[in-house]
């Protein structure tokens, strides 16, 4: 999609767009009450679908001492909820034959899923339930600490992952993108809770977020769930305002 869409109020006619393609799918854009924005490209005759909820923030957005912040939020995201264990949220792909994942980057964190189309409801609900109502308990944190330092020990034995990381860090020197996006093993044994839940409540918020979706995808009934989950985990679902 291009970057310079207009990015305006729900209210406006314009907040909602529709792009034909010569294979017949179609590319819809709306911005729903609260900012969150929703693409979707229907697919003719596809029967699977892939979910995307992006937070466009990523590792570049964090202040250097809590440098892997935004990484360790990913993880602890499939934790649990009020309304679900984190093993309730892996059965509720598995028994589907779904998958779910999240991937963090320099600029953007996004929670996804794979289903057949029949079941892009459910994981809307699932996906959405894990972003707007993550618990992120003190013992889920500390836990969670250790499979992280694991994962930055593995990277390390990575010849690839190395020399990525030694270039960002040549070519950008103490700029934000040329950091690890997971830290550094020592800023990891020492980042605090409190670093990542100031993270989660300054950027997961309606305005911040989009959602993605392609394959078969009925564009209205999604947003119509998109609104529903956010509603029901607490976000904006009514101000009249423009994405940011």
């Amino acid at each position: 999609m291009p970057h310079d869409l207009p990015l305006i109020p729900a209210s406006d006619p314009d907040s909602s767009l529709v792009f034909e393609q010569d294979h017949g799918a179609v590319i819809r854009r709306s911005i729903l009450p609260g900012g969150v924005r929703v693409f979707t490209e229907q697919i003719p005759g596809m029967r699977s679908a892939t979910l995307g909820a992006w937070i466009g923030k990523g590792s570049r957005d964090e202040k250097p001492h809590h440098a892997g912040s935004t990484h360790f939020l990913e993880h602890l995201l499939f934790k649990g909820t009020p309304t679900r264990t984190a093993l309730d949220i892996a059965e509720s792909f598995d028994r589907v034959g779904g998958e779910s994942n999240a991937m963090t980057a320099k600029e953007f964190t996004c929670y996804y899923a794979r289903v057949i189309d029949v079941d892009l409801l459910m994981a809307t609900e699932v996906i959405l339930d894990m972003v707007t109502g993550a618990k992120l308990t003190q013992a889920d944190f500390d836990l969670e600490r250790g499979v992280i330092l694991e994962e930055l020990a593995m990277a390390d034995d990575d010849p690839g992952d190395v020399a990525h990381e030694r270039f960002a860090d040549a070519i950008l020197g103490g700029h934000s993108l040329g950091r690890p996006i997971g830290g550094t093993p020592d800023i990891i044994k020492g980042v605090e809770r409190r670093a990542v839940l100031e993270h989660y409540g300054e950027h997961y918020r309606s305005q911040g977020l989009i959602i993605t979706a392609a394959g078969g995808v009925e564009h209205y009934a999604l947003c119509d769930a998109v609104l529903t989950a956010l509603s029901r985990g607490g976000w904006d679902t009514e101000g009249d305002v423009a994405p940011l």
